[in-house]
Parts: C-alpha cells; sequence; structure tokens
C-alpha cells in the first residue's frame, strides 16, 4: 500500500492548540506587568518581560506558520502486511516501524478540537510505546482501526 497522509486540516488544529498555549503565556506576561507596575518591582522585571514577551512572539510565529505545514509534509504512515511505518518529525525525521503481531491495542481518540472539525486520532499501543496518528477524518480513522485489527487476526492465524 502507498503512504498515507494526515487530513489537511490537521494544520488549522495545530494551529489553534499553538494559539491557545501561547495566550496562557500572554496571559502571564500580563501578570508580570501588572505586578510589576502595582506593587513596585525593580525596573530590570520590565526587561525580563520584554524578553519573555519576544520568546512567547518568536514561538507564536514558529508555531502557527512556520512547523505546521512542514509537520504535515513529513507525517506518513503505511500499512504494510506484516507491520506499519510511521514517519514523523520536523527538524529529527524520525521513522518508527511496529511489528503488528506487537500490537496490543489499537483505539481512536477525539477531543474537543478534533471533534469541531471532524478528525479523530489512532493510538497504536505495543508491550513498549503508544504510537499516535494524530488526525484522520472519523471515517478513515475507524477504517484504519479495524484494518489493523483485521492485519493483526491475520497474522495470529498464520503464526499458529
Amino acid at each position: 500500500m502507498g503512504k498515507r497522509h494526515l487530513d489537511r486540516e490537521v494544520v488549522t488544529v495545530w494551529r489553534q492548540r499553538a494559539i491557545m498555549t501561547d495566550l496562557i503565556f500572554w496571559f502571564i506576561i500580563a501578570g508580570i506587568v501588572i505586578c510589576t507596575i502595582f506593587f513596585d518591582w525593580p525596573a530590570f522585571m520590565h526587561m525580563i518581560t520584554g524578553i519573555l514577551a519576544a520568546l512567547v512572539l518568536l514561538h507564536l510565529v514558529l508555531s502557527v506558520f512556520v512547523v505546521p505545514p512542514i509537520r504535515y509534509r513529513t507525517f506518513f504512515y503505511v500499512i504494510r502486511q506484516k507491520d506499519l511505518l510511521i514517519q514523523e518529525g520536523v527538524f529529527i525525521i524520525s521513522q518508527v516501524v511496529i511489528p503488528l503481531s506487537r500490537v496490543q491495542n489499537v483505539e481512536t481518540e477525539q477531543g474537543p478540537l478534533l471533534r469541531k472539525h471532524q478528525l479523530t486520532s489512532v493510538s497504536i499501543t505495543t508491550a513498549a510505546n503508544t504510537h499516535k496518528i494524530p488526525a484522520l477524518s472519523e471515517t478513515e480513522a475507524i477504517a484504519l482501526r479495524d484494518q489493523i485489527s483485521e492485519l493483526i487476526k491475520e497474522n495470529t492465524v498464520n503464526e499458529i
């Protein structure tokens, strides 16, 4: 079988998560600024707050505009007869081959953001790790879960 990619809508989900995370940092920075003004904290706190604000702004730019498209392009998975290959990464690309004979559990998960965009993640659990395919359409995720389950059953029958 060929390479399969995530649903394109996952880029929007990743961007929304990054914005929510940065929003928390902006509230913390605002709290520091307010405390600096009202409680007469030392002047170097303004400099620290400025540095923090610059770092959060850099994080916002990277995590909203730069990283999600790259992450989307580099992530793929391939289901083969005996194993599952998952490639992911932005700066460091890693490939994981999961033998289907080692898979213990396959489940689908859907948080609020994924549900809003009608996406589902698929988790593949082995004795050592849990590997995740972060966002597929709901029908594709269920089909993938069922396909992996069927391949596991076929492989166990062939091993006996």
